[in-house]
């Protein structure tokens, strides 16, 4: 299966744990593979590196670079066209999750982020918070 991981879903994972640290978990377990737009990954990558994680980065028991070789290893990468649509205009780097979930052909997207929650779905994509998704998995 398909899904569309926000960044957040990826920092709240290494940092915090909780319930997106459960879906990291399917993702390395191979039972859902995400999906990353070039710009998407790399997003991630500066995020995860950012000077403001250094505190929470140190206390790790792996490194950050090998987190995101391991995650490549599970993950899909795709390109996107040079403009993806404008439906997020207060972020419009959340506009990339929505044309990679649908360059993916991705059955979800899921994310805490309040500007891609608030639409509920994208062409027939569902937008979950990790909880949602978690569910969703239980009844399928």
């Amino acid at each position: 299966m398909r899904v569309v991981l926000d960044t957040n879903i990826f920092v709240s994972a290494v940092f915090f744990g909780g319930l997106p640290q459960k879906i990291v978990a399917l993702a390395e377990q191979r039972k859902i593979t995400p999906c990353f737009a070039i710009e998407t990954f790399d997003e991630l990558q500066t995020v995860l590196n950012d000077e403001k994680f250094s505190q929470l980065r140190n206390s790790l028991n792996f490194s950050v670079v090998d987190f995101l070789e391991k995650l490549k290893n599970y993950s899909l990468l795709f390109a996107l066209p040079a403009n993806p649509p404008t439906i997020i205009k207060e972020n419009r780097a959340d506009n990339y999750f929505l044309a990679c979930s649908l360059a993916s052909q991705s059955q979800y997207i899921v994310s805490g982020d309040q500007h891609l929650l608030k639409l509920k779905q994208f062409q027939g994509i569902p937008i979950l918070t990790p909880a949602q998704f978690l569910n969703q998995l239980k009844k399928n």
